[in-house]
């Protein structure tokens, strides 16, 4: 945790919708802070602030300074959970949780693939990210930022799974070891649609029967037909 990485938040007591209304004009969102077995504390705290510690490499699993408005004390703590608004994308409300950082705590880690596989190079595959994060299980101060894996030797119909991520002493995968994380897929060609299909179906079909329209109705007239 960096010593002067601070969150500041600000006690709150009102709740409901124009308690959160007055917040939003006071440029802050709702929060809770919970955890270690001590009960759940309301506060509020800037989104501003919130979008700069997301926006770290660590984002949600930046450990920090929890700071409550006029008091000294601090307290390791962490994103828990955000809420955003589903049409504008603005936060609405944030969970913290206390941490102990002594004790193990469970988080999400995005996957990074590195290298492009030989199976998409020359072999005319396509590479299918399918699994993007793992939960994992360790102490605060070993949360990595983000876990790796090369690919670069993936054939065909070939694959990696949890069980291929390799990962750091201290730090375990929560996964199905069998989840499959990435894997080299055949390109199929692009199929008509039913629809086009049976319109074009129709069309042959009908076509030989104008002709023939088209040809007795020309002799009828003694005419031959262009």
């Amino acid at each position: 945790m960096s010593q002067t990485l601070v969150v500041e938040v600000e006690a709150r007591e009102a709740v409901g919708k124009n308690a959160n209304r007055r917040l939003r004009q006071q440029e802050k969102i709702p929060g809770v802070v919970y955890g270690l077995d001590t009960a759940p504390f309301l506060v509020a705290v800037s989104p501003r602030r919130l979008g700069e510690i997301l926006h770290l490499e660590t984002g949600r699993n930046t450990i920090f300074s929890l700071a409550l408005s006029g008091k000294d004390e601090t307290r390791a703590a962490m994103i828990k959970d955000l809420q955003r608004d589903p049409v504008t994308e603005k936060l609405v409300h944030v969970d913290f949780i206390r941490l102990d950082l002594s004790k193990k705590i469970t988080v999400r880690i995005p996957i990074r693939l590195l290298e492009v596989p030989t199976g998409v190079k020359n072999e005319g595959g396509v590479l299918d990210f399918m699994h993007r994060e793992v939960e994992v299980e360790c102490l605060p101060k070993d949360i990595p930022e983000h876990l790796d894996i090369n690919v670069s030797e993936l054939h065909l119909n070939q694959h990696v799974s949890v069980s291929d991520i390799p990962v750091g002493e201290g730090v375990r995968i929560l996964d199905d070891p069998a989840t499959v994380i990435a894997v080299v897929a055949v390109l199929k060609a692009e199929e008509v649609p039913a629809e086009e299909e049976a319109a074009a179906a129709a069309t042959e079909a009908a076509e030989p029967e104008v002709i023939k329209k088209g040809k007795e109705a020309a002799a009828e007239e003694g005419a031959t037909p262009e």
